[in-house]
């Protein structure tokens, strides 16, 4: 009913209790205020011809506002909007308010919705209508999406009513939003009868407090949750249903009700109770044998599962393992390819299918898998399938067994890669061991050279060719590094203070654009090391990290002390871990796995060995601990080595007394030297540079040999190859000092037995080859040096 003009003035043109600026109720204000309001709005006066449009209509109707002004109705929006609003627009003229819903036919935008509301406009002086005030919604986009919600509706009304399986959805307060066909076929209803059915007054007796009770508890965890129990169909008979139910929830989040799907179980759950009274029917005996089976059953340390011969799970025991699903025993009922664990890993099905085929043929089936998938550790399985046989040999279960090999695999990947390393060291060992005994004789020739050419040009390819052949010798050192044969001087070390004494040489390796932190342990422990060759080895390990790290970073430096118990390269027992990390490019798994291999890089061509990380994993093992490499791309590099702990050992004094004050040249050389090694160019060598110093010299090619020279000559030193055929060099050593204890030994070699040396011959010094004259007449007179003084 329309509102009187005086009500009108009486309600709306009320004063507000607030003093606002003159000038906002001017003409121009009130304009401004209509532009920005968020809402298409107009005024027609009483002949229906628009007096004002504000800017967001003009916008909508895509026509220039000054064009529209003065236009009737009718020429705006068309001949059949303007008929179809001509009632409500006469009732606001009236006084009566109108609010509407219609379409529109936009001249650009084609057929739209709107929602329209016409306020009659009331003028204050004469209690009169003198215009409507036109608000315009556009409802375009909501009758779109209604339109699209309601298919949607009808599609799932669709499936769900062809389903086989019962399905529904409740509200919270228990009653059916939807059932489909096949719930109402079960109940004997037509679908509102059915939806407003209180489903509990069809549960069987029996099972009624305990389906409520999970019912209710199922809900209460807003989780998924399963039912099996008795319901009576239509015809009288009450029939397993097994039901699935799962919260569904609103556009905000909250808890709207539930969907369910049941599943007619009667054959198999029947089945099941058959099978149940036959075993209650059993002799104590056989119960009791039950129970052992059981008890074996769920003690075993492997996943355990009897299957009906065409795969389907009859039991399951309890072995958690954290790639199995968390309830085992969902799986009973399902074929095991279907059960919830293989549904997270669907790649083995087909395994399982053909594992399952060959056991029901009487075979034993035997593979191994990998359990891999997202957000998940991978797992390596040792997989069975057998058959089990009944009193008349016909096969009557399947028993499936799932072995979690993990840890054993890991273990067979560590040695793999030790034996690996093992057999590279031996290799590169002995070819750095005949390269320097050729190199031997070229540094010992071209040192004569060089010492002996007048020609200055002659003299300076000499010492440009013993250069790079005493580099070619820094090569074979770091090859004999790898194959931890080198020469190490391994003492109580301890590491914290070590890394403390290089930090200003590795500010000038790395340059102003990588920052260096350090958290090194605090207890000071004592570690087995080389402390020279440990510094070369952080010392490579920076530098690495520094072509890394192309665009700066962060060099992390660490120790820590760690126990170590069943590691497939380290001994039991505490450790000092050295981690040196990097925030660069990174490594794939494949380089990591390679990196400590020898002359392995990943540089351009001439810019490294690739020997660096090989011997900072030889030194490490021959200190009798290890190196290992963590990385991954883009999230930067970690090499830890792990040195074995000195515990109760007195750091030693890295100096060195200086035996050359000892010497007396003039009594030395004298002397008689007795030289065996089995290479006849290094033995020439020599013998030739111990003879031009004045030395009497006799020689030997073998050990045999040289024992019987020994005894003709009766020399004052005997210059030893330590790796040589038949008699090795710590043999003759042996013969030697046993019955001569007192005879100095200088033991030659392309290896650097220190320790083996140590063994045989405690205080006879070691002179690693390649070597040039003076280091060999050095030698030789600290060797007498020391029988003089003894």
């Amino acid at each position: 009913m329309a509102r009187k003009a005086k009500d009108v003035i009486e309600s709306d043109t009320a004063p507000p209790p607030i003093e606002l600026p003159a000038a906002m109720f001017s003409g121009p204000g009130l304009l401004t205020l209509a532009d920005l309001l968020p809402v298409m709005t107009a005024f027609v006066d009483r002949d229906l011809r628009y007096r004002f449009i504000n800017k967001p209509l003009a916008e909508w109707l895509e026509q220039p506002r000054r064009k529209l002004i003065g236009l009737h109705m009718r020429e705006v929006i068309g001949d059949e909007a303007f008929e179809h609003r001509e009632p409500m627009l006469k009732a606001a003229l009236e006084g009566e308010r109108q609010f509407f819903a219609s379409t529109f036919n936009h001249p650009a935008r084609g057929l739209v919705a709107a929602q329209t509301d016409y306020t009659p406009w009331v003028n204050p002086g004469t209690g009169e209508v003198d215009g409507i005030v036109i608000v315009v919604t556009d409802i375009t986009e909501q009758r779109v999406t209604e339109r699209a919600l309601r298919e949607s509706e009808e599609r799932f009304r669709r499936i769900a009513n062809n389903a086989p399986a019962l399905m529904w959805v409740t509200r919270l307060d228990r009653v059916r939003d939807f059932v489909n066909d096949a719930y109402c076929e079960f109940l004997g209803m037509a679908h509102e009868e059915a939806r407003v059915l209180d489903w509990r007054d069809r549960i069987h007796p029996e099972d009624v407090d305990r389906i409520v009770a999970e019912s209710i508890a199922g809900e209460a965890a807003l989780q998924r949750f399963t039912l099996e129990g008795r319901y009576l169909r239509h015809d009288g008979e009450y029939r397993w249903i097994r039901s699935v139910s799962q919260p569904r929830f609103g556009p905000d989040g909250d808890l709207s009700g539930f969907i369910g799907v049941g599943t007619d179980i009667t054959v198999r759950k029947e089945a099941e109770l058959e099978l149940m009274r036959l075993v209650e029917e059993r002799t104590g005996q056989l119960a009791a044998s039950e129970a052992q089976f059981r008890a074996v059953f769920e003690a075993a340390l492997e996943v355990m599962v009897l299957l009906e011969p065409d795969g389907t799970v009859i039991a399951v025991n309890n072995r958690r393992e954290i790639w199995r699903h968390p309830k085992p025993e969902d799986a009973i009922g399902t074929k095991l390819w279907d059960a919830p664990t293989m549904s997270a890993y669907p790649q083995h099905r087909a395994v399982m299918q053909e594992g399952i085929r060959a056991a029901a043929r009487g075979e034993v089936f035997t593979t191994e898998v990998k359990m891999e998938r997202e957000r998940m550790p991978t797992a390596f399985l040792d997989v069975s399938v057998q058959p089990v046989r009944g009193p008349d040999g016909s096969i009557i279960y399947l028993l499936f067994e799932a072995r979690d090999i993990t840890e054993l695999k890991t273990a067979q990947e560590q040695l793999r890669q030790s034996q690996k390393m093992e057999a590279l060291g031996q290799l590169t060992g002995g070819i750095a061991h005949d390269f320097n005994n050729l190199l031997t004789v070229v540094v010992g020739g071209l040192d004569l050279i060089a010492k002996r050419a007048d020609d200055a040009k002659l003299r300076r390819y000499a010492e440009n060719a013993l250069a790079a052949a005493e580099r070619g010798a820094r090569l074979t050192g770091q090859l004999l590094a790898f194959s931890r044969v080198q020469r190490l001087e391994v003492r109580p070390t301890q590491v914290a203070p070590l890394i403390e004494s290089m930090r200003p040489l590795l500010r000038n390796v790395l340059g102003p654009g990588i920052s260096k932190t350090f958290d090194l342990d605090e207890e000071m422990l004592p570690v087995m090391a080389d402390p020279t060759q440990l510094e070369v080895a952080v010392l490579n390990l920076a530098i690495n990290a520094r072509d890394a790290m192309t665009d700066g970073g962060v060099l992390h430096f660490a120790s820590r002390k760690v126990e170590v118990t069943s590691d497939s390269e380290l001994e039991d027992g505490s450790y000092i871990e050295l981690t040196i990390s990097d925030t660069g490019a990174g490594m794939t798994e494949d380089v990591a796995s390679r990196a400590f291999e020898p002359f392995f890089t990943t540089k351009e061509v001439g810019k490294g060995t690739g020997l660096g990380l090989s011997m900072v994993y030889g030194m490490a093992r021959q200190s009798g601990g290890t190196a290992r490499i963590e990385s991954a791309p883009g999230l930067g590099t970690a090499v830890k080595m792990y040195f074995k702990a000195a515990e109760g050992a007195t750091v030693a004094d890295a100096a060195h007394p200086d035996r050359e004050a000892e010497e007396d040249l003039a009594t030395h050389h004298a002397a008689s030297v007795l030289v065996i090694d089995d290479d006849p160019d290094v033995r020439s060598f020599i013998v030739a540079t111990l003879e031009e110093q004045g030395y009497r010299v006799h020689e030997a090619s073998d050990g045999r040999a040289g024992l019987a020279e020994l005894q003709r000559a009766d020399p004052d030193l005997v210059i030893l190859d330590f790796i040589m055929p038949g008699l090795s060099g710590a043999e003759v050593a042996s013969r030697i000092l046993r019955k001569q204890p007192d005879l100095p030994i200088l033991f030659v070699s392309g290896y650097s037995e220190t320790e083996a040396v140590k063994r045989v011959a405690p205080h006879a010094p070691l002179l690693a080859k390649p070597f040039r004259s003076d280091a060999l007449e050095k030698a030789v007179r600290g060797a007498l040096a020391e029988r003089a003084n003894s």
